[in-house]
């Protein structure tokens, strides 16, 4: 009885240490080496690996703490791949393995990460403030932000952005011509950038001309 007993347990022992979550691991697939993170931002991770000795790989990747299965999976022969479209300020986990063809697949490696905070590319003009008022001109002002091109757009009070009246300027400060005496005008200023696109709109400077 005890000889029965020591072998149940000895048979237990084995088939935990063998066990793996995978069922289509094979030791003869050798997994991959050396998993690294090498660059990070808000929306995208750039990563690289040693082969092991394998030539296709696929891996999984998800948010922090995903089950195996329910990832996104890409297959590859690279040994470096750069995933997109992740959100800012997210951790993930990436679980890579070789992929052996009719031989299954090694056992998992696997690296974690955080996306990092969204970064504007182009400032938004702040401290939009009155210089001048007359009954016909406004003039104002703001802070460039290290920006050199702006986008100045004005209507009467309550106008939708889009539908209003645009200028462009160089200069951190423009006067507005040609308006109606004893009206409240909304103005809103945004960085023009060019290639990378334009800022947000500073927050609303009203101001009312003054009478003919």
């Amino acid at each position: 009885m005890k000889k029965l007993l020591w072998l149940a347990i000895a048979c237990a022992f084995l088939f935990g240490c063998s066990k793996d979550d995978d069922n289509s691991t094979n030791n003869n697939c050798s997994k991959p080496e050396n998993i690294s993170i090498d660059q990070v931002n808000s929306t995208s991770v750039f990563f690289s690996w040693d082969t092991g000795g394998e030539s296709a790989f696929e891996f999984e990747y998800g948010e922090r703490g995903f089950a195996l299965g329910s990832g996104s999976v890409v297959q590859t022969s690279q040994t470096d791949y750069l995933v997109d479209g992740l959100n800012p300020l997210t951790n993930y986990e990436i679980f890579l393995r070789s992929n052996c063809g009719s031989e299954g697949f090694s056992s998992y490696v696997s690296a974690q990460f955080q996306t990092l905070e969204t970064v504007d590319l182009c400032n938004t003009p702040t401290n939009l403030a009155l210089v001048t008022v007359t009954a016909s001109s406004i003039g104002i002002t703001w802070d460039e932000n290290n920006e050199t091109a702006w986008e100045v757009e004005y209507g009467p009070t309550g106008f939708v952005i889009g539908t209003g009246t645009v200028l462009q300027s160089t200069q951190p400060n423009i006067n507005i011509q040609n308006l109606g005496a004893s009206t409240t005008y909304e103005i809103y200023v945004r960085a023009n950038c060019g290639t990378d696109g334009y800022s947000s709109y500073s927050p609303q400077l009203v101001v009312t001309t003054d009478g003919s």
